[in-house]
């Protein structure tokens, strides 16, 4: 079947109830995906310079942190990837918990609702440890070939790859597929951010970027 086919045919996939009372789970542990879940790579693009505000924003020893629950969601993914995709195929995390002020800095160069959300109003749900942007990897550690790069904003980054080339569909299928078989929604702007369903049941974090309070 083509690619484009399966893309389509995951698309139910996508709209599944949610779980949990919304604040329900909003004292659930934050975990470490390094040590809770080695196979991941990590790789934070906001320690770098090679993101959307062409600036580094987090310190260089930043960890990828999230909530329990969603860590396990992501391992479950990866045991479907393992099943499914070419051996050694992994995800790839480019940005997991965000504190408020890292988004307040994206937010001061892109202020657009329909990419990030207002910090006046709740802003990201990367700041609750529900949300993820991810993409994958061969097993020598190099990423898939994939609609876009991170960051990059228009419509080549929406969540329905519309190009002609097989490897990019056929990657690109792999990644949603794992993510929404284990309990994620893709989002529509952005091809590699995914959100865990049952993200009302949860709240923001407080707490910096290496494990440490900081003011907002």
């Amino acid at each position: 079947m083509h690619f484009r086919i399966f893309l389509a045919l995951l698309c139910p996939l996508l709209v599944c109830a949610e779980e949990g009372q919304d604040g329900s789970k909003a004292k659930e542990a934050m975990v470490e995906l390094k040590q809770f879940t080695p196979r991941i790579v990590v790789g934070l693009r906001y320690a770098t310079r090679d993101n959307l505000a062409r600036r580094t924003i987090y310190p260089k020893n930043a960890r990828a942190f999230v909530r329990r629950g969603v860590a396990e969601r992501l391992k479950r993914a990866q045991d479907w990837l393992d099943s499914n995709a070419p051996r050694g195929t992994r995800l790839k995390i480019w940005d997991a918990w965000r504190p408020q002020w890292a988004h307040k800095i994206l937010w001061s160069v892109l202020p657009d609702r329909e990419y990030l959300g207002d910090p006046r109003n709740g802003g990201s749900l990367h700041t609750w440890g529900v949300a993820v942007d991810v993409t994958l990897v061969n097993s020598a550690g190099r990423e898939l070939k994939m609609p876009t790069d991170f960051d990059e904003i228009g419509p080549a980054s929406k969540t329905y790859y519309k190009g002609k080339d097989p490897d990019i569909a056929r990657n690109l299928y792999w990644l949603q597929a794992a993510m929404s078989k284990a309990g994620f929604y893709v989002v529509r702007d952005e091809w590699w951010h995914f959100c865990a369903r049952d993200w009302k049941a949860y709240g923001e974090v407080d707490m910096s970027i290496t494990g440490d309070a900081v003011p907002d």
